[in-house]
């Protein structure tokens, strides 16, 4: 007495699919992180005390740091971008070539909201195609 397991075509076709969705749904998500950033500019001494000081927009940026969608944290180096980049749209920084790394290795920091996302579309598509819902 020996069981069969079926696999059928469809089922494979839906497991692929259902993660290349789940992971293209994560990296959509991580469109909805937020980007900080810490200038590498020092005040210089001055015999009167101020609370506020000018920083020029050519002042150089130490670290970019990016908090993705679900709380992780992508940090680099300041790539070269100055003030100007960050503060202002039309920028080199602001354009989605330059983001789109970001958004590249949060999607690989917090992989296991991909799978999760992944697997549960599967076995939506798994019910789905194994049961016929009718009303009558």
């Amino acid at each position: 007495m020996s069981k069969t397991i079926e696999i059928k075509k469809v089922h494979v076709r839906n497991l692929v699919l259902s993660f290349i969705l789940g992971f293209g749904i994560l990296y959509a998500l991580e469109h909805f992180g937020s980007f900080s950033y810490k200038h590498s500019y020092s005040q210089p001494y001055s015999e009167r005390p101020s609370l506020t000081y000018q920083i020029p927009a050519t002042t150089k940026v130490s670290y970019i740091k990016y908090r993705t969608y679900f709380n992780n944290e992508v940090s680099t180096d300041g790539n070269g971008f100055d003030l100007y980049d960050l503060n202002y749209e039309d920028s080199d920084f602001n354009s989605y070539s330059s983001k789109s790394y970001y958004y590249t290795q949060a999607t690989l920091k917090d992989y296991k909201y991909g799978i999760y996302i992944s697997v549960a579309l599967f076995l939506i598509t798994l019910f789905f195609t194994n049961f016929k819902i009718k009303l009558s």
